[in-house]
């Protein structure tokens, strides 16, 4: 059930204290003894707030020397990328990146503008650069994605664009900690004064000129022209807010855009599902300015604030990620001409990918949760898009080629655009026409409470730990921990009836498990699923905890 406040703009006494926020950034240093405090790479970065010690200028500069300590063993012998998004804690945490960056004699590819650089930019900019450079570049994004005002995050990008690998990541993490630790202790790593930088440890670099050039490389920039649909666009005052205008202006299309002006307290929002100031662009709560106003429009599409994030409002309200994900995989595969791409998804997105895949008879590549089991399958050209169930996806260029291999929720969202110049139609009635035969699943997540030891086997179980022959009266048909491509880990487990399935996997940095859901049996079905297998769950951790 939805907070009261949900859907409504944030008051006065839920605005955050910016200059509080910063001064904690530098004041408040990490309890080393307290693991919650220490640097944790989720699927791709560290997030944390200033306010309670686990996002300070030490755990980004931990994690920037840690990086260019492993950057070189990571085939990165260039120059680094550097992007941040909107969120207040990013502006401080920038200047400590570009002053460890800058001890350790690594160039810096900064905005020439001095502007946000959003995570698709980045992306493409590495794989820009490194189409024409023997010394491969890498990159740093300082983004907490979504997540509250407070937060404050950030990760690395490898020479392929993407996200880097769990290895990587791991790395990182270790060697950041041993840095907290030993500056803890007196020892300290190697930085420069963001004063004393050279002009040459800084190269200005044109993040935005060259994206929007390019893409008409990827989209059908001729059709939307053409065709004039009437678009508002939910800029969410993130870092691509400048990108839309420009975009806008350059190939002359008809939209508006709301939002757009920088504001890292984020007051304009409006609460999300439980209550809490979240600039997620997929839920229907933090995009309700959008929802209200699209009567006066063909579509409306927003991003969340480093813009590796999409939402598409049509008249019958927010789409799903995972019909929006079927339908551009429809639309691509039958106007791109792709002969040899298969399609990706995580453990948890929608079967009915795999459906319209089998009647394709296109190959479906079903990976673990995080955006970064795509980025190579995106490099080498053998997925034409991968996407989230969380609305984060990208795909390739015209001729095939790769884009980015980060997630890219502007050109998701000029998809949404090109679809409607060219089919006259919105998602719902071009997801209708697919799922007609097929049945049409409803999807849903629900959190559940448990320990830290919990968490911990849950990312252990094994499918001889699920006791349960059934579930909502269904047979269960199978129970698995891993993906299906390369049978690699998915830290929870998969149990699949005839009817649906469920995923149970445990959350990054709360003590939770999330369970995720699909039912090809109605709504009812959906929460009879999602209650039982909350319950198998329980018993199997209780068995094993």
């Amino acid at each position: 059930m939805a907070h009261k406040l949900a859907g409504t703009p944030v008051q006065e006494q839920d605005i955050i204290d910016v200059q509080t926020l910063v001064d904690a950034y530098f004041d408040n240093a990490p309890d080393v003894t307290d693991p919650t405090q220490l640097v944790s790479f989720g699927t791709s970065g560290h997030r944390g707030t200033s306010l309670n010690g686990t996002f300070t200028d030490l755990h980004v500069a931990a994690i920037t020397q840690a990086i260019c300590d492993g950057r070189g063993q990571f085939g990165a012998t260039g120059p680094i990328f550097v992007g941040q998004d909107t969120h207040a804690l990013s502006q401080p945490a920038l200047v400590t990146v570009l002053e460890v960056l800058a001890g350790n004699g690594v160039t810096a590819m900064v905005d020439a503008d001095m502007d946000f650089v959003p995570t698709p930019s980045v992306s493409r900019a590495i794989i820009r650069y490194n189409e024409s450079h023997d010394k491969k570049a890498d990159g740093i994004v300082i983004t907490p994605s979504h997540n509250p005002p407070d937060n404050g995050g950030i990760k690395y990008n490898a020479t392929n664009g993407g996200p880097a690998d769990t290895l990587i990541t791991k790395w990182i993490e270790t060697r950041a900690n041993e840095y907290v630790r030993a500056y803890c202790e007196l020892e300290g790593f190697k930085r420069i004064s963001i004063d004393n930088i050279e002009p040459d440890q800084q190269v200005p670099y044109d993040y935005k000129g060259l994206y929007v050039e390019e893409l008409s490389s990827i989209i059908n920039m001729e059709a939307i022209q053409s065709a004039k649909p009437k678009v508002l666009v939910n800029a969410l005052g993130g870092s691509g807010l400048g990108y839309w205008r420009a975009i806008k202006e350059r190939y002359n299309l008809n939209m508006d855009i709301i939002n757009d002006e920088y504001d890292p307290t984020f007051s304009f929002m409006t609460y999300d599902h439980d209550g809490k100031v979240r600039m997620d662009c997929s839920s229907e709560y933090a995009m309700a300015d959008v929802t209200k106003q699209i009567g006066n429009y063909d579509l409306a599409v927003g991003n969340d604030p480093d813009y590796d994030r999409y939402g598409i409002v049509t008249a019958e309200g927010l789409a799903s990620p995972n019909a929006f994900l079927t339908v551009a995989a429809d639309y691509l595969f039958t106007t791109r001409g792709w002969t040899d791409k298969g399609v990706g998804k995580t453990v948890v997105c929608t079967t009915m990918i795999d459906k319209w895949a089998a009647v394709k008879d296109i190959p479906v590549y079903e990976v673990p949760v995080g955006f970064k089991y795509f980025s190579s399958l995106l490099f080498d050209g053998e997925i034409g898009i991968g996407g989230e169930e969380s609305a984060g996806a990208s795909f390739l260029k015209k001729d095939g080629t790769v884009w980015t291999t980060d997630k890219d929720g502007m050109v998701m969202a000029l998809l949404a655009m090109e679809m409607y110049a060219v089919m006259g139609a919105t998602v719902d009635r071009l997801y209708n026409n697919i799922v007609e035969g097929c049945g049409d699943p409803r999807f849903g997540r629900i959190d559940a409470a448990c320990t830290k030891a919990a968490k911990a086997k849950l990312k252990q179980l094994n499918a001889s730990s699920i006791t349960a022959t059934e579930v909502d009266g269904d047979a269960i048909t199978n129970i698995r921990t891993t993906s299906l491509y390369k049978d690699m880990p998915i830290d929870g487990v998969r149990v699949e009836t005839e009817t649906g399935w469920f995923v149970a996997r445990p959350s990054g940095t709360e003590d939770l498990y999330k369970i995720y859901g699909e039912s090809y049996k109605g709504d009812k079905g959906l929460v009879a699923l999602l209650t039982a297998g909350e319950a198998i769950v329980t018993a199997a951790l209780s068995d094993e905890v």
